[in-house]
């Protein structure tokens, strides 16, 4: 069998597995394998032929958003990729299936803003990169039926965290209008009891000691209603024990470094070392923690649930010191010894404790309780994972068995998903081994189960844990298989449980269970009697049966280190996580049915190029895939076709990866021959045509010289022969040359004495006639200049008693006119008419006021226009057409108040005539600064209708679509991309883009909007492509390739053909695209060597340093001859840009609107020359 050069995955000690190449062909039969391991070192490894080691993925696989997308799918495959994913790229959040994989990076990272949140709403789960928003918009969008996030995972894993981001994206997104801040008051609940349910151990700062369970109510408009919390198990005995370096609950530290506040001081607190509950950890701060500030926090969110009084009265201090003995004939009051006294007051302090905590919680619920009817409900669990410790007892015996119950009911989730997306692809259903933990909730919760006998003995009046014990040996062991007894121990018990074995102590089982606490003490709690076991049973019950009336969302977290370092792997520790909280379980079972899918489309796109001729002629793409399968792969078992879908068996993929590399790397000999033969052509030519122009030239140059000889001495010849005949050729010439200039000079002084003869008397004859026509004109004009003047005198008088007369008509039909032009629409006056006709009428208006010297109408005017234009635009505000009209027509009428002001610096561009038409009588500059706001909120409500149109265009046109052939490189998909929540919309392209912008472009110039204006609205769009796009690309590692960035700079290019086309190239709006540009060329640059890294950034100065860092950290390839960016040279250009002081947010934001101003552009039209409508009744304007 020829396996040389295989990759594949060995056990290691510190590793737990570890990589290496088989360095020579495994025959069967072999006992032994030849391994080259990464360091270069040679290993024999002893192999079973049964079971050899697990191969390795290609590494074009590595990486991957999904793990069920990897080809091999077992534990090393896993543990690779999380590491990749974890360590080298930084990114947290990984999808197994169904579950959403989060480690904890200790350390905070800039993706939980709003514009991350904002980004993700809306999205298809699979377009986005794993995330706890697409787990929580996933459930948001599939509200039809009640959903619920279930969060696991140990302590300090990020649980907590988590499941608040959680509620925070419902928060967000739900946008409730009502008055009672109702998404506040769900978020306020976290701190709350975050401070009273949580506290430091060894393993968490913050570690929630109780299990959570958030029901958010919604309306059938999805907006949050109310809420309702549960808890389970809270750790009561952290009250008055904690192990060193741990501390007892917040809240106390909170008070203690509260004791000086007012509302604080009757409580006599002191320092927290002074209290023996709070001291026992020996460390009672928690570093970057203060305490006074969260007491602040609390006390803030705590006024949302009101104020309430929990008094403690001095009758307890009684029973604390005494006990009652109850016999036939008397009561006796008896003083305890001290340790009895001791455990009496623990046990009252951890039952006070219990009941604030369950009063808080009841508080808190009261406050989220609604009045309106529930439509659907999302509900958030918070739990402790799966717990194995060196000394198991109680506590972990109940988590254990809680996770029990949570991973049946995950099991039967899985296969209830695979049977339908069997059923929807018509592919025949087949029976998967799993392992059923039924067999082990039975032997905990079944009749005579260890929870019954457990029941059992706390009713017994002198029952011990010793004998619960025994009767466990004697009903379970060498009976059941799942309970052992420890060899080395007679106080311990085993249980197999779905993760581990765990070994329990039975100390301390009884007690805890009854919870115990004297009866006068319990008489004046007025506590409840019943088994804590069963209270946990019950409340287990109703759990699950709320949970499996829901749709199931799983975010599973992990700690990846106990040291608390940021991005730091523990391979160890992520594998016991990884077994215990059942991802590993999920992956095995994916790996028995067909792990990897694929569309006919995506199939045909990736391997089209192993593809035959014969079968790329078959007009059905269906047909083609069968074809091309059938001869691949042989077995027709790897591999089932369903109606949309193509499904492979574990490795299959990985297969027709070498297959497709293979080929590549023959087509790439062949070029690189062609390439290799055309390029020693091309210089054999050169050289040849080198030598014939060398031979060229030598010959030329030999006639050269031979034809310089000849030349030279025939040039000798030539000039005395030339000499000769010039010199007398000269000597005639100058002769007659001498006799010519005699004659010439006295003949042209003869003619001009006479000349100067004649003018002299033709000037005297002129002045005596000039003088007699000068005098006739002046008599004409004075005649005709007082004629005119008794003309214009009366034509003036007329005028004014015919404006006199119609005065009052003139205004009745004035008042009614100018509303019309308000109301006037676009479609109606753009044709044949100037731009901004209603604005130059509605102007003229105002100059009639002010030549009527009428404050009053022109007050009404001026109030009734800008009362009218705001009444339109809120009538129109979707309408882009109308806000476009009237944003014009609200400019260029600002612009007519300015240019007739009067006022100097608008008068300069004026005509002569148009100087005359200023207004005389009023100064309009208040109404002007009211105008220019009212515009300003037309352009910004105009810009949210562009950006509403054009957004969901965005990431379809200038992302997801290809247009450039060769480009498309689809790999392989997980679940995710495999069963989307949303189906497949229209499909948009970069053409749709341009033909969206085109439209806003050609209403805006039909509208007569100003150039200006035109210019600031384009670069407000183009600023938001650039935007939308790079965020999206941040979000999205698959889209983070070096043909992805060649896609994207074709996008871009055909953006900057369109401002061009449209003359808008000095908008700026090519500069707001620099961004995406610099990310294009850094997906395309290559990113090995130190030079590399500096051009990177001198080159990416419009991305932050964060942005640079996570484009590096998301690059990738999408084929095998590609190299990835190494972590090595993501530190060095990390190095680089430490001395950059950016931004530290990831994301731009879309919401930003740069600055509008609004030019004064002078209207050109003379108002006499406007053309008013007849309907309008207004030709009396014309007559100004």
């Amino acid at each position: 069998m020829n396996l040389g050069d295989t990759q594949v995955w060995i056990p290691d000690p510190e590793e737990v597995w570890k990589s290496a190449e088989i360095a020579t062909d495994y025959r069967v039969g072999d006992k032994v394998l030849r391994l080259l391991l990464e360091d270069g070192t040679e290993l024999d490894y002893s192999v079973n032929p049964e079971s050899l080691p697990p191969l390795r993925n290609p590494d074009i696989l590595v990486g991957e958003n999904d793990l069920t997308a990897l080809s091999y799918l077992h534990e090393p495959a896993v543990l690779h990729n999380l590491r990749i994913r974890f360590a080298e790229s930084k990114l947290i959040y990984t999808y197994s299936g169904i579950i959403l994989v989060a480690m904890n990076p200790y350390k905070q990272l800039p993706i939980y803003g709003d514009a991350i949140i904002h980004a993700y709403s809306g999205q298809n789960m699979g377009d986005m990169d794993p995330h706890i928003f697409a787990v929580a918009e996933e459930a948001y969008k599939q509200m039809a039926r009640n959903q619920s996030i279930i969060v696991s995972g140990e302590s300090g894993a990020g649980k907590t965290v988590s499941a608040r981001y959680a509620m925070r994206y419902f928060a967000t997104v739900s946008k409730s209008g009502s008055n009672a801040h109702v998404e506040d008051k769900v978020l306020a609940s976290n701190p709350i009891t975050e401070a009273v349910g949580n506290a430091k151990t060894t393993r968490n700062d913050n570690s929630s000691r109780f299990g959570k369970y958030t029901e958010i109510s919604f309306d059938e408009q999805n907006q949050i209603i109310g809420a309702n919390m549960r808890t389970y198990l809270l750790e009561k005995s952290r009250v008055v024990f904690q192990s060193e370096n741990e501390r007892n609950y917040h809240i106390f530290y909170q008070l203690c470094a509260s004791a000086q506040q007012s509302e604080f001081k009757h409580l006599k607190l002191g320092s927290a070392e002074e209290f023996n509950y709070t001291r026992m950890g020996g460390n009672t701060v928690i570093e970057g923690v203060n305490d006074r500030a969260e007491m602040v926090e609390t006390q803030k969110t705590f006024t949302l649930l009101g104020k309430s009084k929990y008094p403690i009265r001095g009758c307890i201090a009684q029973w604390l010191c005494n006990r009652k003995i109850v016999t036939s004939s008397e009561t006796v009051v008896k003083p305890m010894t001290r340790p009895q006294a001791v455990n009496a007051r623990d046990a009252l302090a951890k039952k006070i404790y219990a009941h604030l905590f369950d009063f808080i919680v009841e508080r808190i619920n009261q406050a989220l309780q609604f009045s309106g009817k529930q439509h659907t409900f999302i509900g958030v669990l918070d739990i402790y994972g799966f717990e194995t410790f060196d000394v198991n007892s109680f506590e972990q015996f109940c988590i254990n068995y809680a996770n029990e119950k949570l991973q049946q009911q995950f099991n039967m989730h899985v296969f209830k998903l695979e049977q339908e997306e069997y059923m929807k692809e018509d592919i025949p259903w087949t029976l998967i081994d799993f392992y059923d933990n039924q067999p082990v909730i039975d032997l905990i919760e079944a009749k005579m189960g260890i929870l019954e006998l457990l029941d059992e003995e706390c009713l017994l009046p002198h029952g011990t844990d010793e004998n619960w014990l025994q009767k466990l040996y004697n009903n379970f062991v060498n009976k059941n298989p799942l309970f052992e007894k420890p060899r080395m121990s007679n106080t311990s018990f085993v249980i197999q449980h779905f993760a581990d074995k765990v070994e329990y102590k039975c100390e301390g089982f009884l007690e805890k269970n009854r919870d115990t606490v004297y009866d006068m003490l319990v008489e004046i709690l007025r506590a409840s009697k019943v088994c804590k076991v069963l209270v946990f049973r019950s409340s287990l019950y109703l759990l699950m049966e709320t949970l499996n009336a829901t749709t199931p969302h799983y975010v599973r977290c992990i700690k990846p280190n106990d040291e608390k370092l940021p991005f730091e792997f523990d391979s160890k520790r992520i594998v016991q996580q990884l077994r215990a909280c059942g991802v590993l379980e999920t992956i095995r079972i994916s790996a028995q049915s067909y792990p990897s899918r694929w569309t006919y489309i995506e199939f045909y796109s990736r391997y089209g190029i192993l593809m035959t001729k014969q079968e790329l002629s078959f007009s059905d793409k269906k047909e083609v895939c069968k074809a091309v399968l059938h001869r691949l792969i042989q077995d027709s078992n790897q591999y089932q076709f369903g109606k949309t879908k193509i499904f492979f068996r574990a490795g299959q993929v990985a297969y027709l990866e070498k297959l497709r590399l293979d080929k590549l790397r023959q087509s790439c000999v062949v070029i690189q021959k062609h390439i290799r033969g055309w390029l020693q052509r091309k210089k054999f030519l050169r050289e040849r045509r080198a030598a014939l122009i060398i031979q060229r030239y030598f010959r030329g140059q030999q006639t050269v010289r031979l034809a310089l000889k000849e030349a030279w001495a025939a040039i000798i010849i030539q000039k005395h022969c030339r000499g000769y005949l010039v010199r007398n050729l000269y000597q005639l010439i100058r002769v007659a040359t001498i006799t010519i200039q005699a004659y010439t000079r006295g003949f042209l002084a003869r003619r001009r004495y006479r000349k100067m003869l004649e003018e002299h008397k033709a000037v005297i004859l002129q002045k005596y006639a000039r003088a007699w026509l000068a005098r006739r004109r002046f008599q004409s004009i004075r005649r005709f200049v007082l004629n005119i003047q008794l003309t214009y005198r009366v034509q003036r008088l007329q005028k004014k008693l015919e404006d006199q007369v119609g005065a009052h008509s003139a205004s009745f039909t004035f008042t009614f006119s100018y509303m019309a032009v308000v109301y006037l629409k676009p479609r109606g006056v753009v044709v044949n008419m100037i731009p901004g006709l209603p604005a130059h009428i509605l102007f003229m208006c105002v100059r009639y006021a002010d030549s009527l010297n009428d404050a009053n109408m022109l007050k009404s005017l001026m109030n009734s226009t800008i009362n009218g234009i705001k009444q339109v635009v809120k009538e129109h505000l979707e309408d882009f057409e109308m806000l476009s009209f009237w944003l014009s027509n609200t400019c260029h009428f600002l612009n007519c108040l300015k240019q007739y002001s009067g006022e100097e610096e608008f008068m300069k561009h004026n005509s002569p005539h148009q100087n005359k038409n200023c207004l005389n009588n009023f100064d309009l500059s208040e109404y002007r600064q009211i105008l220019s706001d009212v515009a300003i909120r037309i352009y910004h409500q105009f810009i949210i209708i562009m950006e509403k149109n054009i957004q969901p265009i965005i990431v379809p046109g200038m992302l997801e679509y290809e247009s450039l052939q060769g480009i498309s490189g689809l790999k392989p998909t997980g679940f995710r991309k495999r069963s989307s929540s949303v189906d497949d919309t229209d499909a948009y392209t970069m053409t749709s883009v341009l033909q969206q912008l085109s439209y806003f472009y050609t209403t805006m110039c039909q509208n007569g909007l100003d150039p200006e204006l035109v210019r600031q609205a384009v670069k407000q769009l183009f600023f938001l492509i650039g935007a939308v796009t790079l965020n999206s690309l941040f979000l999205r590692k698959d889209m983070c390739s070096c043909r992805k960035g060649m896609q994207i700079r074709c996008n871009i290019s055909y953006l900057e053909e369109w401002l061009k086309d449209k003359n808008l190239q000095n908008s700026l709006a090519k500069e707001t695209l620099e961004p995406l540009s610099q990310a294009a060329w850094l997906l395309q640059v290559k990113k090995t060597t130190d030079s590399d890294a500096k051009e990177i950034y001198e080159r990416c100065t419009s991305l932050s340093a964060v942005q640079i860092i996570k484009i590096l950290n998301s690059y990738t390839p999408i084929d095998d001859f590609e190299k990835r960016v190494t972590p090595s040279f993501v530190r060095k250009v990390q190095a680089l840009l430490n001395s950059r002081e950016d931004s530290s947010q990831l994301m731009l934001d879309t919401k930003y609107l740069f600055q509008v101003t609004f030019p004064f552009t002078p209207s050109p039209h003379a108002l006499e020359m406007i053309q008013i409508p007849s309907s309008f009744k207004l030709g009396f304007l014309n007559r100004l």
